[in-house]
């Protein structure tokens, strides 16, 4: 599957179109990245193809960043969605049995959960979460790390993609952030048990939370030591300070326990999204039923978390028959043995054209990061990657008919819908490429 990129009149009509009333032509910066110009519009998605407004068609790796895991269109989940936009999509008083049937999964399946609040983005739940956290410690601080992301909010939106001048210094990814925030947003090494036992000697008393991605994938994919979480496990709880894992990328992709049933490690807090609806607009932070509490609305501290949309009811129809099938069908199994068949693949074809690289991921994740060698540890070990061979590596492949963001800190997804056709394909082509670069 071969494409020309598009240059249609009707899809440069629509760029054009786009670029007059949407800044840069996208709703996101990194949308419009996800095409090296941002200019291309896509129509319609099924199973594992993506399909523009001219005709060319994807396989698709990107996913939308991650969300669908089952596959784009999947008969029941929008079955179910179109079911609940029948019986009224938003009721925005009192509660619904749909609320609770979601909620209820979640308590069943993550460890640490054990009270929900439902809300529409990964970005939201995080921010609620550090809310939580700060109104049940008192303290402003928040501990997070090198590489991982948690959102665009300012509360931690600091030192995801920090240049190597940058390294180990707070550093705002977007102009416009509130310093206070900043200032008060410590940043540490991942894996580095160490670093975090030196922060807790000299900033203990004014942390509320710690944040992290158990697996930090916004940077392609880093492994946690052990030694590293039950550290982070063990000063916390020492410190009374809530431990928060951001499992927005993981949750229900890596396994319907999340990466805390897989470590065993169980955080306080945990944030889910993305892959819990299968791309519908839903996502939740659960917990300690006593940090969740305190926004019940009839008690002493008041928290406040809010949200005309959140709970809505085509969203947790999709995240009930999402979660359900993930179960039911052991998705992540299947994910898990594709995705070591890609990465294996990958790993030869680097090995046997000779080129300088490496193959990270974990179960439905993956991400060739030209330039480097070696498992990295943490954010310094990936900062020094070959941009500029990854980008021709993803035109490459896009030119094949295979999709994924050129950025070269992200990743490529795996779905249910991903079979050993597109494996082949996905590896026969990449080694041309590879043969090129």
């Amino acid at each position: 599957m071969t494409n020309d990129p598009p240059t249609t009149d009707r899809n440069e009509a629509i760029v054009d179109r786009a670029r007059e009333v949407i800044p840069g032509g996208a709703q996101t910066g990194l949308r419009a990245q996800a095409y090296d110009t941002g200019d291309v519009a896509f129509e319609s998605a099924s199973g594992a193809t993506l399909t523009t407004v001219t005709g060319e068609r994807y396989t698709d790796y990107h996913l939308g960043f991650g969300p669908i895991v089952l596959g784009h269109a999947h008969d029941a989940v929008d079955e179910a969605a179109r079911g609940a936009i029948d019986d009224g999509v938003l009721f925005g008083a009192g509660t619904a049995p749909l609320e609770v049937e979601v909620a209820e999964r979640l308590v069943d399946l993550l460890p640490s959960v054990e009270m929900v609040n439902f809300c529409n983005s990964g970005s939201e739940a995080t921010y609620h979460a550090i809310r939580l956290a700060r109104a049940a410690t008192g303290n402003e601080k928040v501990l997070k790390f090198e590489g991982c992301y948690h959102g665009w909010h300012d509360y931690v939106d600091v030192s995801v993609y920090p240049p190597a001048d940058r390294v180990g210094e707070r550093y705002p990814e977007s102009d416009g952030m509130l310093s206070a925030a900043v200032e008060n947003t410590l940043v540490a090494p991942f894996n580095d048990p160490e670093a975090v036992e030196e922060i807790f000697r000299e900033h203990g008393d004014d942390l509320a939370a710690v944040i992290l991605e158990p697996i930090p994938h916004s940077v392609g994919c880093l492994l946690p030591q052990t030694a590293f979480l039950e550290t982070l496990r063990e000063v916390t709880e020492d410190n009374d300070v809530p431990l928060i894992f951001d499992e927005v990328i993981s949750g229900f992709r890596h396994s319907p326990r999340g990466v805390q049933g897989e470590v065993g490690v169980t955080p306080d807090l945990t944030c889910v999204a993305k892959a819990l609806g299968n791309g519908y607009p839903v996502a939740a932070v659960g917990g300690r039923a006593d940090l969740l509490a305190q926004a019940g609305g009839d008690n002493e501290s008041g928290v406040v978390i809010s949200g005309t949309y959140s709970g809505n009811l085509p969203g947790l129809a999709a995240a009930r028959e999402t979660i359900d099938t993930v179960v039911d069908e052991d998705v992540q199994g299947y994910l898990t043995d594709l995705g070591d068949r890609y990465r294996e693949g990958l790993s030869d074809l680097l090995k046997d054209r000779g080129v300088d690289g490496r193959v990270v991921g974990h179960r439905s994740i993956f991400s060739v990061q030209f330039g480097v060698r070696g498992d990295p540890r943490d954010y310094e070990d990936v900062v020094g990657l070959d941009e500029e061979r990854f980008r021709a590596f993803a035109s490459g492949m896009r030119e094949r008919g295979h999709f994924f963001t050129p950025n070269p800190y992200k990743r490529h997804h795996l779905s249910a819908a991903h079979d050993e056709t597109h494996l082949e394909s996905y590896l026969d082509d990449a080694d041309a490429v590879l043969a090129e670069l």
